[in-house]
């Protein structure tokens, strides 16, 4: 199996070579210094070989009958499974030319024949070197992109929430000034500072905008008899809530209306009153 850890002496290798004595030579050389090792004598048993499962570095011998090991290592090449194993061909092939050539196919370097024990072992190692790092680099890449990946859904998961909270905001927004009753936020003093337009138009004004812009009616409590406000707060008190609670108001005219309200006080966390918020609607006058 397959490791990462090269520089101890692990890793896998396969040796391809007509010649079984060679074969067995570079088995034996390989073996003593930790690798794992397996040989093929042909092309076409080395390709199978890898494609179950593939090396971490090839020794390969280029001339061999039926298929050459130019032929092998352009195959390899070709397919994505295994065009980044690395490929050292060793050969009795010394000339200039053929050097060129298994480097034009895909070879990563070259070992002429009669080989010493010590070259081929210095090649294999930083074959291997080199493979762990581009193995590692890919695994980085792969770890990137599954990461940006991420990011990039969580941020379109935001996106939405966004846009589902400004859809919810809106929706609310249009039920607050459509409301077909008075809704209103006031301080903990019972002062409204937050207002529909249904309400404001029960005040005698046009709107809630028309309203809020008459700092000296919307800043005190509307109620004509104080004790409506010490009844709310009763109410708060005892049930946690107002609940149809009916009290005379001034309007801006100085005319009085009749309301019915309902209401519940907005507490912070610890506990703290933050403000009230409520339902108003106008009761008929009576004859």
């Amino acid at each position: 199996m397959t490791t990462d850890l090269f520089d101890s002496g692990a890793g896998s290798i396969l040796i391809v070579d007509d010649t079984p004595e060679n074969v067995e030579v570079l088995t034996a050389l390989l073996q003593m210094e930790g690798y794992d090792v397996r040989g093929a004598i042909s092309g076409q048993m080395a390709l199978m070989g890898i494609e179950a499962e593939p090396p971490d570095v090839i020794l390969l011998d280029i001339m061999m009958p039926d298929m050459n090991g130019y032929e092998v290592c352009q195959t390899l090449k070709e397919n994505p499974k295994t065009q980044s194993i690395p490929v050292i061909f060793i050969s009795a092939l010394d000339d200039v030319f053929d050097k060129v050539k298994a480097f034009e196919v895909g070879g990563a370097d070259y070992v002429s024949k009669p080989f010493q024990q010590a070259e081929v072992l210095a090649r294999v190692k930083n074959q291997l070197t080199i493979a762990l790092l581009q193995r590692k680099l890919r695994q980085k890449n792969a770890l990137l992109k599954k990461q940006n990946q991420q990011l990039q859904e969580i941020i379109e998961e935001r996106r939405e929430l966004v846009s589902s909270l400004q859809a919810a905001e809106e929706k609310y927004r249009q039920m607050f000034e459509e409301a077909a009753i008075g809704i209103y936020q006031s301080s903990p003093e019972g002062v409204y500072f937050k207002v529909n337009d249904t309400l404001a138009r029960i005040y005698g004004y046009a709107d809630a905008q028309d309203w809020l812009a008459d700092i000296e009616h919307h800043t005190q409590r509307p109620y004509v008899e104080s004790s409506a406000w010490e009844r709310f707060q009763q109410q708060v008190q005892s049930r946690g809530v107002v609940q149809n609670l009916v009290s005379k108001v001034y309007r801006v005219d100085d005319s009085i209306t009749t309301i019915c309200e309902s209401a519940r006080p907005v507490k912070s966390e610890d506990g703290q009153l933050l403000y009230y918020e409520g339902f108003v609607f106008e009761l008929p006058t009576r004859n």
